[in-house]
């Protein structure tokens, strides 16, 4: 979770440059995400169980999606997706992160319902109907994998929502790290324009920080067993 925090503030220097220079021609060479694969050595059968968190097996097939999803993202962030046991382990991480909140999630009565899910798909497939079928080739997934994961990212919403605390940003916070970024590149937006973006950014950065509190002390109570 620590590599996630730092592709946030990347990811906020990023966005505020963007939207603060309208001169320059900002279009670069980029790797795009059609063009990163999974590799014959990365892959684990579909069938094979990867890891067991408590009472719950994941096969292959889920360990292969989030895989891929992490070599994307990671790849869009420029870190590095040569090293491959870098990338299993962030993987195995992420999977025993979302297992651990989910089962927990579930313990605490955080319920997300069919009728929720199909929503957000139907709104998601119809918003994007001309890159959908592209999208799920991409990240090599069919639609009843998408719907999981709009079933997790809705119970990790409500989850954050309901049982994690987390200290209000401030003016003083959001004038902090505007006058941190402006140091490490001067064209982006003015405060005014920002406030809002970092805000935003900033919350979510203490919301992922008590996420992951929350994980460790759930790990160091769970059963987890690496199989590869």
């Amino acid at each position: 979770m620590k590599k996630l925090l730092s592709f946030i503030m990347l990811g906020l220097i990023a966005l505020l440059v963007a939207c603060g220079d309208d001169k320059e021609d900002k279009a670069q060479e980029t790797i795009q995400p059609q063009d990163i694969k999974m590799e014959e050595d990365e892959k684990v059968a579909d069938d094979e169980i990867v890891i067991s968190i408590n009472d719950t097996e994941i096969d292959g097939k889920r360990y292969n999606t989030v895989y891929l999803q992490t070599k994307i993202r990671a790849s869009q962030y420029g870190q590095d997706i040569e090293d491959k046991e870098n990338l299993k382990e962030i993987t195995l991480n992420e999977i025993i992160a979302q297992e651990l909140i989910k089962q927990d999630a579930e313990k605490q009565g955080v319920k997300v319902s069919e009728e929720e899910v199909q929503e957000e798909f139907d709104t998601l497939k119809e918003e994007n109907a001309d890159q959908f079928d592209s999208y799920l080739e991409t990240y090599s997934i069919t639609e009843e994998l998408l719907k999981e994961q709009i079933r997790f990212s809705q119970t990790l919403s409500k989850y954050t929502e309901e049982q994690i605390e987390i200290e209000d940003v401030t003016e003083d916070d959001i004038k902090e790290t505007y006058e941190q970024l402006k140091k490490e590149n001067e064209n982006i937006m003015s405060f005014e324009e920002a406030e809002p973006i970092i805000k935003q950014q900033l919350t979510q950065q203490r919301e992922a920080n008590a996420l992951q509190v929350k994980v460790e002390e759930l790990m160091k109570e769970a059963d987890i067993k690496k199989n590869i």
